[in-house]
């Protein structure tokens, strides 16, 4: 499995680079920053709701819904930065093994399906996103909010995914340090 830390040898590829890629990383980087504020706000929603329902014996309804949109959303932000940064899952049985130069071919044609199903997700979710939109779909909880506002994050999210499979593939065959 591998498992990585950005201060372990995997900066900002803005550092090592130059512009180019501080350009190319700085959505990845922002929805990434969107993705940890959602993460403050359930968990801000999660003690109110403990407040109100164990000290105030009023539960709040609508917030295990909340909660539930927010995991969508947070999941959907931070995917590019997750792959960018080397901190998704990852199998190292083939690529443990592998020489440099099969490391480097795994390597592209991993960033290759990366940006493929990237593609499919964006395009997916955006056709999704306009049919809930155009329909006039609304949640069937306490919330009642209309549910491409929770599909909304989908289409940012494989937008930076494949951005950040692309920065990937670049570096890749460039012959780059990850």
């Amino acid at each position: 499995m591998t498992m990585a830390h950005p201060s372990q040898g995997h900066k900002v590829a803005a550092e090592r680079h130059g512009s180019v890629w501080t350009v190319l990383a700085w959505p990845i980087h922002a929805l990434a920053a969107v993705s940890a504020a959602l993460v403050a706000v359930g968990f801000a929603a999660v003690v109110v709701a403990v407040f109100y329902r164990y000290l105030l014996g009023a539960p709040l309804n609508g917030v295990d819904e909340l909660t539930g949109y927010l995991v969508v959303a947070i999941a959907c932000c931070g995917l590019g930065s997750a792959l960018l940064l080397d901190q998704h899952i990852g199998v190292d049985i083939l690529t443990a093994s592998a020489g440099p130069r099969a490391g480097r071919g795994f390597e592209i044609w991993a960033a290759l399906c990366v940006l493929a199903c990237a593609a499919i997700l964006t395009w997916s979710a955006w056709h999704t996103v306009l049919f809930n939109r155009d329909f006039g779909t609304y949640s069937t909880g306490p919330l009642e909010i209309p549910v491409w506002w929770v599909q909304a994050p989908m289409v940012p999210g494989g937008i930076v995914l494949g951005l950040a499979a692309l920065i990937r593939l670049l570096r890749a065959v460039r012959g780059d340090e990850k």
